[in-house]
């Protein structure tokens, strides 16, 4: 599902080169980001945990509970990427249901592959 971002012509795009560290892990966080071209990959420990695809998100952990991030980013590909701050997704979270659920799901989806495999 394409994340909905009324805020996408008004935010300036940030681009990052195959390899590139977007974050890394413990860094303190102030956006999450909508990959609008690229891949990127999610690490947690040295070990990828997800690729991100166009269209798909990361980074929300940082800008719902204000604390440091839980996984190093890095551009798989060369990306183009969407970074949506706390103020912006507070807006999208009570401004657009299918937004929060979209982010519920994707963190379900998470946690639920994380009990897998432990």
């Amino acid at each position: 599902m394409k994340l909905p971002n009324i805020f996408e012509a008004d935010i300036t795009p940030e681009t990052y080169a195959a390899n590139a560290v977007i974050f890394q892990e413990g860094q303190p966080g102030n956006a999450m980001y909508i990959v609008k071209e690229g891949e990127v990959e999610v690490r947690v420990h040295g070990t990828t945990v997800e690729v991100v695809l166009a269209e798909g998100f990361f980074g929300e952990l940082a800008v719902i509970e204000d604390g440091p991030r839980s996984a190093t980013a890095i551009a798989r590909t060369d990306c183009v990427l969407i970074p949506l701050d706390a103020r912006r997704f507070d807006f999208m979270i009570h401004s657009n249901p299918l937004f929060a659920r979209e982010v519920m799901r994707h963190l379900a989806r998470r946690l639920r592959g994380l009990n897998e495999a432990i």
